[in-house]
């Protein structure tokens, strides 16, 4: 078994953001995507969630793209989430792959929030790990900007 490690960071609140975003509201994000991943990762394209708690969901996810972490099309995954209310999601799967989403906040402004997804995912054996980091940083950052934006969105429109 092979392992791919990797952690993106990105600012929340750029001086260009519309409008600046605060931890509930992040928070309150990262909860729909919990529950609607499919809004927030293009890998995604369905979601069952089986239970929930204050602190835990569990769902089971459809990968709705070939290739997301080594799985084919409309591969069903189990992912149970750990809730660490507002600044962290903790996703994982049975085969022991880990993803956190965690927000923090920067040294210099109230408003200086940052969004780091970290990945610990299990790959299978012969995997070229040096090209798989590359490509997880790459997705990763996209995703983190993806899901700063739909949230951002999701405030717009007067939902969160």
């Amino acid at each position: 078994m092979s392992k791919v490690l990797a952690a993106v960071t990105l600012p929340i609140n750029l001086p260009s953001s519309d409008p600046v975003l605060t931890i509930p509201q992040i928070w309150a994000g990262l909860l729909i995507k919990c529950k609607e991943p499919q809004h927030f990762v293009a890998a995604m394209s369905d979601c069952r969630v089986t239970s929930e708690t204050e602190t835990q969901i569990v769902r089971i996810i459809t990968i709705g793209k070939e290739g997301m972490m080594g799985q084919p099309l409309g591969t069903e995954l189990r992912e149970r989430i750990e809730l660490a209310k507002p600044m962290q999601a903790d996703f994982y799967m049975d085969n022991g792959t880990h993803i956190a989403n965690i927000v923090s906040v920067g040294p210099e402004e109230p408003g200086e929030l940052y969004m780091t997804f970290t990945f610990d995912i299990v790959a299978p054996e012969g995997t070229d790990v040096e090209a798989e980091h590359a490509k997880t940083v790459k997705t990763g950052l996209t995703t983190v900007r993806h899901t700063i934006e739909v949230i951002r969105g999701l405030v717009k429109e007067g939902k969160l």
